[in-house]
């Protein structure tokens, strides 16, 4: 079986890369993401759908990996979440200024594979918005 933290450093460098679909084949067809500032996807067409709205107003989005801790079928990865407003955000303009926000990660792999079932992401999305100049949007 292949490494579960290897796994989510492999599906983070995807991310930094822009490639979505790179990212989404890491994840079950069914997958339970939960970006906690925002409204559960069930399965990876909402997923799909929510990331592209991150990488529109963020086209430079990227990860910074401080630690990847693996136990079991659970991995926990902290980062820094990083970007510059350059397209639109939820109806936001872009505003051309750079982010940097921490940000924690819990993944959970299927049973019998090596894919990710769930994710659930924590960062402060106020400090996104405070630095984005942005009014927060709870």
């Amino acid at each position: 079986m292949v490494d579960p933290a290897q796994l989510v450093r492999n599906e983070i460098a995807d991310l930094s890369r822009g490639d979505l679909e790179g990212v989404l084949a890491y994840y079950t067809d069914d997958v339970f993401f939960h970006d906690v500032s925002a409204p559960p996807c069930h399965g990876k067409q909402e997923m799909r759908d929510f990331m592209a709205i991150f990488y529109r107003g963020f086209p430079d989005l990227r990860i910074e990996i401080s630690n990847v801790i693996a136990q079991g079928r659970l991995v926990a990865a902290e980062y820094d979440l990083l970007g510059t407003h350059t397209g639109t955000f939820l109806e936001h303009g872009p505003t051309g200024r750079a982010f940097r926000v921490p940000a924690l990660s819990v993944y959970e792999q299927e049973p019998d594979g090596p894919l990710f079932s769930r994710e659930t992401v924590y960062y402060d999305s106020a400090s996104l918005f405070g630095q984005l100049g942005l009014e927060h949007q709870p």
